[in-house]
């Protein structure tokens, strides 16, 4: 019934033309069959994907504002463009970029900057967004440590080397440069996503000894485990978040089933550690992870006084330590 496109996204206009009519519309809208991504643009629901809505959301949002457009997104538009994951980023605005040095605008739906030159242009799906390097220090810059970092983060996780994202805010006057200089000094890629980073960045900001990332145990049964956060093979931090339990389930396994095996794992690491710490989101929103982690160090005899910058792996993003230990995959 409905009129897509290859994306998946239904244009007003377009099913008008079909005989659609705006109550059918309407109706869509109010049952939840259809989902609003824009003014006069929807998707059928059952295409967005169970977790990260909001963001699949906003990708349309910027496929369906770009076409018909000469002008290439930029910013938070061409980190989601190019899948480069964000903390709480503002999805309020699409944002396009031209080569002009001067002239840029906020609007209550679109930001146009500039000073994009076309060197800086890349196609990603037939549309002309900045260049990922481009990308993850635009979102980078003006933001909180937390935020550059975990831009950082994920683009170093996508392969960007260290040494090609400092050519970049280098090669540019920055706002907010000493912030995305320090985020990038601790950039690693390992880190798993956003969550993670944010984590890592409250213990940097708190000067707690900095983790090692995806440490490797094997476990009585044979199976190996990656850790979120390490230290000194005498203590493991995991953050949970909602996705950790929904996105691996097998078929006939319900989330239950999930929080169940996590807790055995989590006995078969105290094989190993001393002690395995755990936090959510609200934990992080609250500020209530570090004084709590700060406590679980000290029981587990962690040296709170140990360098606290540890050096990130050398321009590799997917980089693995050799095994020091015996745990599982998440």
């Amino acid at each position: 019934m409905w009129p897509e496109d290859v994306n998946g996204i239904i244009r007003r206009s377009t099913a008008l033309d079909v005989g659609v009519t705006d109550t059918d519309l309407k109706l869509a809208l109010r049952s939840g069959e259809l989902t609003l991504v824009d003014r006069g643009v929807c998707v059928r629901t059952e295409r967005l994907p169970q977790y990260g809505v909001t963001d699949a959301v906003y990708r349309l949002k910027v496929i369906a504002a770009a076409e018909g457009r000469d002008v290439p997104v930029s910013n938070e538009s061409a980190a989601s463009i190019h899948g480069l994951d964000l903390l709480e980023p503002d999805h309020r605005r699409v944002h396009f970029a031209t080569s002009r040095s001067g002239g840029g605008r906020r609007m209550a739906t679109r930001h146009i900057h500039s000073g994009l030159s076309d060197d800086d242009v890349v196609e990603v799906d037939g549309i002309a967004v900045s260049n990922l390097v481009r990308t993850a220090i635009d979102v980078s810059a003006g933001k909180p440590f937390a935020q550059a970092l975990a831009a950082l983060d994920s683009a170093r996780r996508m392969g960007v080397g260290s040494d090609e994202l400092d050519a970049e805010l280098h090669r540019r006057r920055i706002r907010g440069g000493a912030v995305v200089t320090a985020a990038l000094r601790y950039s690693d890629g390992r880190s798993a996503n956003p969550g993670e980073s944010w984590g890592r960045a409250q213990m940097i900001e708190a000067q707690l000894p900095v983790p090692d990332l995806q440490a490797r145990f094997e476990l009585r049964d044979g199976s190996v485990a990656f850790t979120d956060y390490e230290w000194e093979g005498r203590l493991v931090g995991e953050f949970d978040g909602l996705r950790k339990y929904g996105r691996d389930l097998k078929p006939g396994q319900s989330i239950d089933d999930v929080v169940v095996a996590e807790k055995l794992r989590e006995d078969a690491l105290r094989d190993h550690v001393t002690d395995v710490a755990r936090w959510t989101v609200s934990d992080l929103r609250d500020h209530t992870m570090i004084p709590m982690l700060r406590r679980r160090m000290v029981r587990a005899g962690v040296d709170l006084e140990q360098t606290r910058h540890a050096s990130p792996p050398a321009n590799s993003p997917d980089y693995k330590r050799e095994p020091t230990h015996v745990a599982w995959s998440k």
